[in-house]
């Protein structure tokens, strides 16, 4: 019989986010796709809502936001600007990003310098700017009133980084920004903000940016689109509450875990694009791809790793066996567990560990055996922020809530008590 190395061409399980002419490989997400499509055609029609995607680690996110973008891009007035979050960005920087993103769109050809022109100097840029807009297809009168408008958003941003931002200046930045199109005759119906990682906006140190982005984004004809954690409105909630007004309940997107059938259409899928010889779900058994998903908890990075570490430990062997899958588990599992250990505050660590020690318990149960009392009440709300970022699982007993320990986690935990 062949051997698995000899039944594809290379391993298909990479873990990085989806580029829009692979989305098909997404599985268990047609509901979330087809509620974005009917956002984006409202918006194409001048109808913008702000919308959330809400999952744990892994579950699509960034898949589904580069999807996203793509079939905007499809709409004629709809336009786009992508921003990376981090811990350490403030609004200067987010505008700066979504300024340059924009202006790239209506190729006037300014938007990847277009912030560093001002320190040529006020008349310097205003010459410099002209020069750049000879080649732009339009009348010599608006060709001027481009450049002054192009220049005032050059002031304005260099008076915002000056001053650490101020609403009233950011506003201005962006009305002049939709001054721009209009001049162009490209007036958007839409202009939309596409946030990864949106928990990181969602802290004691971003209170005046989460205030700048609700300025914003009350005014059309700006949309918001925002993915982050499931706990992402909670974690907003503690920091400027009026921001979960933007959203909808019904545009709050929910990724769900998948399901066996989910994660046997997944490992099909990635096996179809490099198959030499086989089927289905060839070389992994039916009894592998159970193993599968019962190890990985329905998270779909936790599929794609744990299916490319068992390809290659099956290499010389002829077929993916569920004892394969196990050791190629615990080998990933663990790792991400201690990824995911090193993210946990100090208390949070301390709930983690106990909860290792002594096994699945009731919450009033965790909370008696803690080394360092706190409130009962402070512990249950600490436990089920755990619970919706997916490090652990709350299961009914009778009227109690048992917390487990989700693989990943205790897969690291276990040795350290």
């Amino acid at each position: 019989m062949p051997k698995v190395s000899e039944l594809l061409e290379v391993d298909p399980f990479n873990d990085v986010p989806l580029s829009p002419n692979e989305i098909h490989l997404l599985v268990n997400r047609e509901e979330a796709k087809e509620r974005l499509d009917a956002l984006v055609r409202a918006a194409s029609k001048g109808f913008p809502q702000h919308v959330a995607i809400l999952g744990e680690d892994g579950s699509g996110k960034t898949s589904i936001l580069n999807y996203v973008a793509a079939k905007a891009r499809l709409h004629e007035g709809v336009y786009t600007a992508q921003v990376d979050i981090t811990e350490g960005t403030d609004f200067i920087q987010m505008i700066g990003a979504i300024v340059r993103d924009l202006l790239n769109q209506v190729h006037v050809g300014l938007g990847s310098t277009f912030l560093g022109l001002f320190r040529f100097g006020r008349e310097a840029t205003r010459k410099e700017i002209l020069q750049r807009l000879s080649g732009v297809e339009i009348s010599r009168s608006r060709r001027v009133q481009l450049a002054e408008a192009l220049f005032s958003i050059i002031s304005y941003s260099s008076s915002v980084e000056m001053k650490k931002g101020t609403p009233e200046a950011v506003m201005e930045i962006m009305e002049i920004l939709r001054q721009v199109y209009d001049l162009l005759g490209s007036s958007p119906m839409a202009i939309m903000i596409l946030l990864d990682e949106g928990q990181y906006v969602a802290s004691s140190r971003t209170v005046a940016l989460l205030q700048h982005m609700r300025l914003l984004f009350q005014r059309k004809p700006y949309m918001l689109l925002v993915a982050g954690s499931p706990n992402l409105f909670s974690l907003f909630a503690q920091v400027e509450p009026s921001f979960n007004n933007l959203f909808a309940e019904q545009n709050r997107l929910r990724l769900t875990p998948l399901g066996f059938v989910h994660v046997r259409e997944l490992v099909e899928k990635r096996l179809s694009l490099v198959r030499i010889r086989g089927l289905g779900i060839e070389p992994f058994t039916e009894e592998a791809v159970d193993r599968l998903y019962r190890l990985a908890e329905g998270n779909p990075r936790y599929v794609v790793r744990i299916a490319s570490a068992a390809l290659y430990l099956a290499r010389n062997r002829s077929a993916v066996a569920p004892e394969v899958v196990e050791a190629a588990g615990q080998q990933i599992l663990k790792e991400m567990g201690r990824d995911r250990f090193d993210r946990l505050k100090e208390d949070e660590r301390e709930l983690i560990l106990t909860l290792a020690r002594y096994g699945p318990l009731s919450i009033t149960e965790l909370w008696e055996r803690l080394p360092r009392k706190q409130d009962l009440s402070t512990v249950s709300r600490k436990v089920r922020a755990l619970a919706d970022r997916g490090y652990v699982e709350l299961t009914p007993r009778g009227k109690r809530k048992i917390c487990h320990l989700r693989r990943a986690l205790y897969a690291y935990v276990r040795d350290l008590v």
